[in-house]
């Protein structure tokens, strides 16, 4: 194979075990996962990151195998963020429906020839009141 001799195979970029002299990587308090408990949780961890099903490593593994447990508890945070990033993209999506409405609204008093002012925002307007300079050719009517 061609990467053969550059790159090597699969097998030597995975360790035996991964966390063996990386103690930077988990926290004081947590141990680290023994080579059986890597390979008995390897299924079950990769659930922890796919949306909704984060939570069975998290709740299955807290008492059985804490390398399942690490990875639902990263999979459960990465999730909630997901939501959050969700949620602000459909609050921006909805307010920009909003003011789009508000301008149509807008629009079709313009064309009646009516005076509308926008609930919240019209009264806010009022301080954008200013003053023309002498040199325009505008001058406000008092």
């Amino acid at each position: 194979m061609f990467f053969k001799g550059k790159l090597g195979s699969i097998k030597d970029f995975t360790l035996q075990n991964p966390f063996e002299g990386n103690e930077s990587i988990h926290l004081v308090n947590e141990e680290l996962p023994t080579l059986e408990e890597i390979e008995e949780g390897r299924a079950m961890a990769l659930l922890a990151y796919v949306p909704f099903l984060c939570f069975i490593p998290f709740l299955k593994g807290r008492n059985s195998n804490n390398f399942v447990y690490q990875h639902g508890k990263q999979g459960v945070l990465l999730f909630l963020f997901e939501i959050i990033v969700l949620l602000g993209a459909f609050f921006w999506k909805a307010a920009l429906f909003i003011a789009a409405i508000l301008a149509i609204v807008g629009i079709v008093y313009v064309i009646q020839g009516k005076k509308w002012s926008i609930p919240w925002i019209g009264s806010l307007a009022q301080y954008l009141d200013y003053e023309p300079n002498e040199n325009e050719e505008y001058r406000s009517k008092k």
